[in-house]
């Protein structure tokens, strides 16, 4: 068993972008969150994010990277997740319509993930609903991936949300993926009919199975990210980690 962290993906309060970066990264602190994952970093210096994270008691648990950034800028990616004290370096999402798309993102991970490694981070693959799917081969491309990678080259942030959108149980994958997944995040569906985001805890996901299943497992985070809100943003990211706390 591990102490279990809980993060918050800062894409979830992109809608609060405009307004001092730090002054929201107190209010994520205030909220009771242990750490963040970056979706972005505001065209902060590397050493100023770090001493706004030093101020505030968050740790960077990660950053979302568009695969384009990885591509064209990896060496400054690495350096400046190691100054902030990033674990993870993720790809948030890929478009894959066809096996050259699968063979492709392989050959990158595969480039890519050891030089992550080497570097003290792993890299993870952020799922969406259609790495469930596979209309071109006989396996789920999230299978794919896992199969054709080793722990080295790539792990993967499996999404509960998406999990759920594409009918899988989301603890029956934490299990299935075992130790390449490193964390997931919790988002929550109100109902599998009309597939509608909510606040953590108040819809249908296994929360509890979930979270016992990332402390047996000994993640060192879960992440509470939820794309779409309909309440005030930080009243949003308080409900959804007082029920993750709940659970701990």
């Amino acid at each position: 068993m591990t102490t279990l962290k809980v993060a918050l993906q800062l894409y979830t309060l992109r809608d609060y972008d405009q307004e001092d970066f730090a002054a929201k990264l107190r209010k994520v602190s205030e909220a009771g969150y242990d750490g963040v994952e970056f979706a972005g970093f505001a065209d902060i210096p590397a050493e100023e994010m770090k001493a706004i994270l030093d101020k505030t008691g968050l740790k960077a648990m990660g950053s979302h990277t568009r695969m384009e950034e990885l591509l064209d800028h990896l060496d400054e990616v690495i350096a400046y997740n190691q100054v902030i004290g990033s674990s993870y370096i993720v790809i948030p999402y890929y478009k894959i319509e066809s096996m050259e798309d699968v063979h492709s993102l392989i050959a990158i991970v595969k480039e890519m993930g050891p030089k992550i490694r080497a570097a003290g981070m792993d890299l993870l693959y952020h799922n969406h609903y259609h790495e469930f799917m596979n209309e071109f081969g006989d396996q789920p491309i999230l299978e794919m991936l896992r199969e054709a990678t080793t722990e080295a080259e790539l792990n993967f942030e499996i999404d509960m949300f998406w999990t759920t959108h594409a009918d899988r149980e989301p603890v029956e994958v934490m299990d299935r993926f075992g130790s390449r997944c490193k964390t997931v995040h919790v988002k929550d569906m109100v109902n599998k009919e009309d597939k509608e985001m909510t606040e953590v805890g108040t819809g249908i996901l296994d929360l509890k199975g979930i979270i016992d299943k990332a402390k047996s497992s000994g993640y060192e985070w879960v992440v509470v990210e939820q794309d779409r809100i309909k309440i005030d943003g930080y009243e949003s990211v308080k409900v959804s980690l007082d029920h993750v706390k709940a659970m701990l």
